[in-house]
């Protein structure tokens, strides 16, 4: 074990390390034994007790052992190659350097695993009959405006055809919530986000819906079709290589609050896309597909709040949906509870 005048001495140890040294003094410790595979004392071993040693953080010691743990279990059960192992370095390598503002490719490795779909469930758990969540995804902006229910989320010559949405937020009890806001975004008839067109100069197809005090809503827009994520860059190549596809089935995106609930990200998918069990983000969950259905009365157009001459070809597709929201409290119990097996 290394004193601090020994970490200074220049015989010792080269100018970039005495340099840091001037902030920071490490603690060193000695090595008293040798670790090998196949012995009572591992690599394994020896980096958790290394951790232990020397952590003062004591939720990033937990994360970290946990990590190195099956880190190494991955490896010791298949038998991890130096080929496989490059190639896995080069693959996260190329995740970073290909990511862009716009195309997050470690973002998409999470999704297209099923690790952000995870981290949500553990985060947000549900009582019974609340909606399920998901993701929010890439697409989200802070620049969708505010408007009351009834409104219009599609600007004029939006490609697709006409949507009505009509829905509302409750409680596991049914009752409706007062001063619930409800965030939509979603792509258009051609499976586009408008931050995706160049020429972007106003939000479209988005919007901060203001529900009515008892918690219903309703908007119009466009009926919104599949589309792919990015597949030009490691994580298309490896849902290839897995036979897997990158298109997702249509869907529409929502963030539902309500005081004194648990905010709630989702999105809803119509049951008749493609796409629904292959989803490659694993978003997609029975309970979030609905059923839409087709109106082509010109009266209940405008009783759904079309204007003359606003809807194309010939119908509106009518969307209903009751967002079920848990308390705070409830979710807290439940993120203890669960907490409480995972230690078990």
């Amino acid at each position: 074990m290394a004193s601090e005048q020994q970490m200074k001495n220049p015989l010792l140890v080269g100018r970039a390390i005495r340099a840091q040294l001037e902030n920071e003094v490490p603690q060193d410790l000695p090595l008293e034994r040798d670790f090998r595979e196949d012995s009572d004392y591992t690599i394994t071993d020896h980096v958790q007790e290394l951790h232990r040693s020397l952590s003062k953080d004591d939720r990033s010691l937990e994360l970290i052992t946990a990590l190195v743990t099956h880190l190494h279990a991955f490896a010791r059960e298949t038998q991890l190659t130096h080929a496989e192992w490059a190639a896995a370095v080069k693959f996260l390598t190329r995740a970073g350097t290909e990511s862009t503002a716009y195309k997050n490719e470690f973002v998409l490795l999470s999704d297209c695993m099923g690790l952000s779909a995870l981290v949500d469930e553990i985060n947000h758990p549900k009582p019974p009959g609340c909606t399920d969540g998901c993701e929010p995804g890439p697409f989200y902006t802070e620049d969708a405006p505010t408007l009351p229910s009834g409104s219009s989320l599609a600007k004029a010559g939006t490609q697709g055809e006409s949507m009505a949405f009509v829905g509302s937020v409750k409680n596991v009890k049914g009752e409706g919530l007062k001063d619930a806001t409800v965030d939509v975004w979603q792509a258009d008839g051609d499976g586009v986000y408008d931050i995706q067109y160049p020429d972007r100069e106003e939000p479209n197809d988005r919007g901060k819906i203001l529900a009515n005090p008892d918690g219903t809503f309703s908007y119009r827009g466009i009926l919104p079709t599949a589309y792919p994520i990015p597949g030009d860059g490691p994580t298309g190549e490896l849902l290839h290589a897995l036979g897997r596809h990158p298109h997702r089935a249509s869907h529409i995106h929502f963030t539902v609050k309500a005081p004194g609930y648990d905010d709630l990200t989702t999105a809803l998918y119509p049951s008749h896309s493609p796409f629904l069990g292959t989803d490659p983000v694993f978003a997609t969950k029975k309970s979030l597909i609905c059923q839409l259905t087709e109106e082509r009365d010109p009266k209940r157009w405008a009783e759904l709040g079309f204007k003359e001459g606003e809807v194309r070809g010939g119908r509106v597709w009518v969307w209903k949906y009751d967002f079920v929201l848990p308390t705070v409290e409830q979710v807290e119990e439940l993120r203890k509870l669960r907490a409480q097996k995972s230690k078990a």
